[in-house]
Order: C-alpha cells, then sequence, then structure tokens
C-alpha cells in the first residue's frame, strides 16, 4: 500500500512539473530560460543567450560593442596561432567522422585540443571579466556576455557525443 501512496505521489509531482515546464515554455514563446535556443550552458551569450539581450532594453551602446570588438580583436591577434590550431583539430575531426572513423578515433583526434584550452583558459576567463566590467549588472543578468573568441572551451563541434 505505501508503495502505491508513493508511487502515485511521484506521478503527481513529474505531472506538476512537466505541466509548469510547458507552461513556462508557452509564455515565454520560447525555450526555458537559460538555454538561449542553443542548449548547454545557454549557447552564446550564457544564460538567457544573447537573443534576449538584443531584443531588450539592455543591449550593448555602440560605445560597448566597440570595446567589446576591441576586446575581441587583441585575444584573437595575442591567440592566432592557438585558435587556428583548434580550428584545424575541429576540422580534422570532422572529416574523420565524416569519413566514418570510429568515435574512439574521433575521440582521440579532440583530446589533442585539452592541452590548447587547458592552454586558452586563463586568457578566456581574463576576457570574460574584461567585457563584464563594460557592462552593467542588468546587461549581465540579460546574457549580454559574449564568447570568448574560438568558442567556449571543449566545445563538441564536430566530435562524437559525450559517452560514446
Amino acid at each position: 500500500m505505501r508503495h502505491r501512496m508513493l508511487t502515485v505521489a511521484a506521478l503527481v509531482i513529474a505531472a506538476a512539473g512537466a505541466t509548469s515546464l510547458t507552461a513556462g515554455a508557452q509564455q515565454s514563446g520560447g525555450p526555458p530560460p537559460g538555454r538561449g535556443g542553443r542548449g548547454g550552458r545557454g549557447g552564446r551569450g550564457g544564460p538567457g543567450g544573447g537573443a534576449q539581450c538584443m531584443a531588450s532594453a539592455d543591449s550593448l551602446t555602440d560605445a560597448q560593442k566597440e570595446q567589446v570588438h576591441t576586446l575581441t580583436t587583441t585575444f584573437t591577434s595575442a591567440h592566432a596561432a592557438q585558435l587556428d590550431s583548434v580550428r584545424a583539430i575541429m576540422e580534422q575531426a570532422r572529416t574523420a567522422r565524416q569519413s566514418g572513423a570510429s568515435q574512439d578515433a574521433i575521440r582521440t583526434i579532440m583530446e589533442s585540443q585539452r592541452a590548447i584550452d587547458e592552454e586558452l583558459a586563463p586568457a578566456r576567463k581574463q576576457f570574460t571579466q574584461d567585457v563584464r566590467a563594460l557592462l552593467t549588472p542588468e546587461q549581465i543578468s540579460a546574457g549580454c556576455i559574449p564568447p570568448p573568441p574560438g568558442g567556449p572551451p571543449g566545445g563538441r563541434r564536430g566530435g562524437p557525443p559525450p559517452g560514446n
């Protein structure tokens, strides 16, 4: 009897959760907050996604856009060799996947990027901190933070899905 009551309670809770998620997505006219329509940690722009930022009154001013562009250009110039290596590894993984290589072979290719990501991590963190310093708290909470050039570390573009 107790097992049956627990099962019924779990089903009621699951149904209520599914209903609230569906209602929330329908109200907002888009995906649940924090997904940005691209999955992961909010896609471009972090939690909430960059699309919300650009469509709101909290979008970046022309001066802020210019400052972010300058930071991006500086980052890209300072780390051009590393970013080029990452692009080459991603292309190699994409080619291997398209030619039917095994998941292990693709994973091995992707693992070669790990050292570069670890080298770039402090610079990416500094880039994000520098951009955040330019923004207002409202812009930050709206997700107006662009990702560092070269994408977030450990991106799965072209690689095997996790756990395969």
